[in-house]
């Protein structure tokens, strides 16, 4: 994104063929590359490599149009009828203080008045600007210009491509201050008379967005929006919402509106979506920027949102219909892509799944450090021109390109559409219009809300949140389906119904948990506090999450007095600065009322904030409640409260014979984060007929296995046949006294090891072993709130994957790699490396997302390098030291999840 992540690409030598031209002849440079360019066409060339940046589609190719200091930092760029091209000049994006160049943005002209490809006519179409973002032609042929607070209207009345006059149609009110990269972004046009701008998250501020009929449009904690107006400014209104930062937004063929927007700082990965009238896509500033929180969806994970269509690169920055350009007839209906933190631009093809679309990148232009593609724009022959801010820096810098890319002759080109032809006729797209469009059919919404469809689903809520429906949703709140019940607890909430609060609290005691789940985020929202006494019917009925409970703890922070009071009296500008906070002592308590389910005292046990200072409390629970589950809580709590009174209590319990074998073994596994002196009171239990404390108890000596008395002990119980019957715990002695534990296959051989693999295992096993510090799985991964975050959370996984792709997800971890936890690294010139998720390039310092220490900042001075890592953040090797029979239950205990 335009905001913070980052990545290095190799810097591709420039082309050998290329004789330096002096600075400000850009023209002649413009006509030797397109020479260059069609020489190397043949199909055994090597890619074309245009002043460093390489083309990676041989049927492409690329011409540098113009360069600083002729062109500086351009970001907009729009063509006219008479295929003019309009560049919008940056100067006012943080300049530094000793900035030459002018205190406001320019709007320049370019014009090849003689066909020949050449740019031989130049001019400044508008300045005046300030922080202007972006720029677009409307149907009607006027040239509009986003600012970070404003939308502007020029009017060029003669024809002469020189601006007369211009009309503010859209002004922000408030905050009076915006950061330019999460304000006003972006700006597109459809056939019916309507305008769309997109708006960043504008950093939780209050905002409040004006139109040209003086209607305003507000918002308070929300997430980043598409806004629709007349093109006049008039009648704004909310379209979309739930994004970080949408920083480009363009119609496909068929008239989809297709979004490219920013990925938080914790959660990604930055996402092309299909917004449609009424639509959520799951961010909200209120909750942070991490996009972390019970209430916050990033692909369709709460039912009240929709999933992307296609996961993006970094800071995707602008789109192009490629159906604009001259291009090879497989880019029809496909969209291009810039990917600004990339260096790089990708097409991005696209199929339809159910009434959207799902689609993948490739990359067919790929540029170096020094590369920094921002916005396209197409002219009447299909030429594709784009804007470059060479350098990976937000403050001004003097610098700056303007390509052109195309296709080669001879290809055979796609049939070419005008900016703004009718969109054309697609079933799909017209029934997702026609269900939006006409609420009146209850039926048929209704049979919708059982869809597999998350589009077709929506469809129905809006429809039945008319509140011509409401008399008959009421006859549907017990229905036996839960999707309808979950369909109908939606329409109920958006209809806005006088009795929301009594109607949130029914569905609280739901069978359903994410039913419920759903109900606690309705109250939460809406700040109904007449239910707060309420919110534990949520927990007491039906199956018990974690989802569930941490979704509770945040409806009690949002129903707080005190937050409810500084949230409705906006009493802070920025609304992620007013505390979210649970009462003094919350946690605690849940855990010390034996009125409490045990169930719900050992999730609460989880989420202590400092479980040190509840140790004595932790410590009296462990020898005073009797019911396993919370027992087992407090053990796995204590874990991770290093003290030698602790060590001493989980080892009373581990050499306890009346405790159950669960418990022990649990026990045993919490000690190897324990400082325990006594420890050689465990080598015993090497020998007990129980096998699953057996083995606890080897996997806990492992690292002790160079004690004398250790090592005997290990080698009698594997020698004695009578007591080593248990496959498992021969395995784990075997890798403890390093012998030979028997040939394996090679790690891309994953049938081979799903055979090897097979046979009987323990899920309570596998969780030990997840959390043991031989896989070290929970410094990284997350499972039931215990975990770090550095990997994906594993709560669901056992949906997600099968049993092979677990496999080599264990195996093989760099094979296949999500973009959202893609690895970055950063070596200091001192030889120091740190590598870690989510980095912020500053233009001082460098932060990045680590396992140890969280967020780290370093010095920019102080770095010798920095980039994305080519293998995955998990290491390769746990099956090194692990057991078959480790791995075995390590799967079984994934699989549960």
């Amino acid at each position: 994104m335009w905001h913070c992540l980052t990545h290095v690409c190799s810097l591709f030598p420039g082309n050998k063929w290329i004789t330096p031209i002096p600075k400000g002849n850009s023209s002649l440079l413009g006509l030797l590359l397109l020479i260059v360019a069609c020489g190397k066409g043949n199909d055994n060339a090597e890619p074309l490599v245009v002043d460093g940046v390489r083309v990676l589609d041989e049927r492409l190719e690329l011409t540098l149009m113009k360069q600083a200091p002729e062109i500086v930092t351009p970001i907009g760029i729009a063509v006219d009828e008479k295929d003019r091209v309009y560049v919008l000049e940056s100067h006012t994006h943080l300049p530094p203080k000793d900035y030459d160049g002018p205190d406001h943005d320019i709007i320049k002209v370019y014009e090849d008045s003689n066909g020949d490809g050449i740019w031989d006519k130049e001019s400044v179409f508008a300045e005046g600007l300030f922080e202007g973002l972006n720029i677009a032609f409307s149907p009607e042929g006027h040239l509009y210009a986003v600012t970070s607070k404003e939308v502007w209207k020029f009017y060029n009345e003669d024809g002469d491509g020189i601006s007369e006059r211009r009309e503010k149609l859209m002004a922000f009110t408030q905050p009076k201050q915006v950061y330019a990269h999460a304000a006003l972004l972006s700006i597109t046009f459809d056939t019916d008379g309507y305008m769309y701008i997109g708006r960043g998250n504008t950093g939780a501020a209050h905002w409040i967005l004006q139109g040209s009929d003086g209607k305003e449009v507000s918002g308070y904690g929300d997430g980043g929006n598409i806004i629709r107006s007349k093109t006049d400014g008039s009648e704004p209104e909310i379209f979309s919402t739930g994004y970080w930062n949408p920083f480009d937004l363009k119609f496909d063929n068929y008239g989809r509106l297709l979004v490219a927007d920013n990925d938080p700082d914790s959660r990604g990965p930055n996402r092309l979506v299909h917004a449609v009238e009424g639509s959520d896509f799951g961010y909200q500033s209120l909750f942070g920027g991490s996009g972390i929180h019970p209430y916050l969806a990033w692909n369709g994970e709460l039912p009240s949102t929709l999933p992307y269509a296609v996961p993006l690169g970094e800071s995707p920055s602008g789109l192009l219909n490629a159906n604009l350009g001259r291009l090879p007839q497989d880019y029809h209906d496909q969209m291009l892509c810039t990917i600004w933190e990339e260096s790089n631009i990708v097409r991005i093809a696209m199929e339809e799944k159910g009434l959207s679309v799902r689609g993948s990148t490739e990359v067919i232009v790929q540029g170096g450090e020094d590369f920094r593609p921002v916005a396209f724009a197409a002219d009447s022959k299909g030429n594709i021109y784009f804007t470059d801010w060479v350098e990976r820096v937000y403050p001004n810098h003097g610098k700056g390109k303007i390509w052109k890319l195309s296709a080669k002759k001879n290809t055979e080109l796609l049939a070419q559409r005008s900016l703004y032809d009718s969109p054309k006729a697609n079933a799909k797209v017209k029934r997702l219009n026609q269900l939006l469009s006409d609420p009146t059919d209850f039926d048929q919404h209704f049979k919708n809300l059982q869809s597999d469809d998350p589009f077709l689903r929506h469809t129905a809520v809006v429809g039945l949140s008319r509140e011509l429906h409401r008399e008959k949703l009421a006859q549907n709140l017990e229905n036996e389906s839960a999707e309808v019940r979950m369909g109908v607890m939606l329409a109920l909430r958006d209809s806005k119904h006088p009795d929301e609060a009594a109607l949130a609290r029914q569905f609280l005691e739901d069978p359903d948990p994410e039913i419920r789940k759903m109900a606690l985020i309705w109250l939460g929202s809406q700040g109904l506090v007449s239910q707060k006494a309420n919110l534990e019917l949520a927990l007491s009925t039906g199956e018990f999450t974690t989802a569930l409970f941490e979704t509770y703890l945040e409806t009690v922070k949002l129903l707080e007095p005190q937050f409810q009071q500084a949230y409705q009296n906006k009493e802070e500008e920025i609304s992620k600065r007013i505390p979210l906070e649970l009462p003094d002592d919350f946690i605690a308590g849940i855990v010390r009322d034996p009125s409490h389910p045990s169930q719900m005292r050992a999730y609460a046990l989880r989420y202590l904030e400092d479980p040190a200072e509840q140790k004595d409390l932790l410590l009296d629970f462990l020898f005073l409640e009797e019911e396993e589950d919370l027992l087992l809580e407090i053990i796995q709590t204590l874990a991770n409260v290093p003290d030698p009174q602790v060590a001493d209590a989980l080892l009373q319990v581990s050499l306890s014979t009346n405790k159950p074998i669960n418990l022990r073994a649990e026990s045993l596994s919490a000690l190897s984060r324990q400082p325990l002196e006594s420890w050689r009171e465990i080598i015993p239990l090497l020998e007990v007929s129980s096998e699953n404390l057996a083995i606890a108890t080897a996997r806990y000596l492992r690292n002790k296995s160079g004690e004398d008395e250790v090592k005997q002990a290990m080698e009698r119980v594997l020698n004695d046949g009578s007591s080593c019957d248990s496959e498992g715990l021969r395995q784990q002695l075997t890798l403890a006294l390093s012998q030979d534990t028997g040939k394996r296959p090679d790690t891309e051989d994953l049938d081979a090891w799903s055979s090897l693999l097979e046979g009987p295992a323990d899920p309570d096993r596998g969780r030990r072993v997840f959390y043991s510090n031989n896989s070290l799985c929970s410094t990284c991964h997350v499972v039931a709130a215990r975990g770090g975050d550095l990997g994906p959370d594993l709560n669901n996984v056992g949906k997600s994957k099968d049993r092979k792709g677990l496999i080599g997800s264990i195996l093989l971890p760099s094979a296949e790699m999500s973009p959202e936890w893609q690895g970055w690294y950063i070596t200091m010139k001192d030889g120091t490396r740190y590598d870690g998720r989510q980095i912020d390039v500053g233009y001082d310092n460098i932060k990045l997302y680590t396992q140890a220490a969280g967020f780290i900042q370093v010095k920019k001075a102080d770095v010798s390098e920095y980039g994305m890592s080519k293998a995955s953040l998990m290491p390769a090797g746990l099956e090194k030291r692990l057991s078959n029979q480790d791995l075995k239950d390590l799967l079984a205990f994934l699989e549960s999840q």
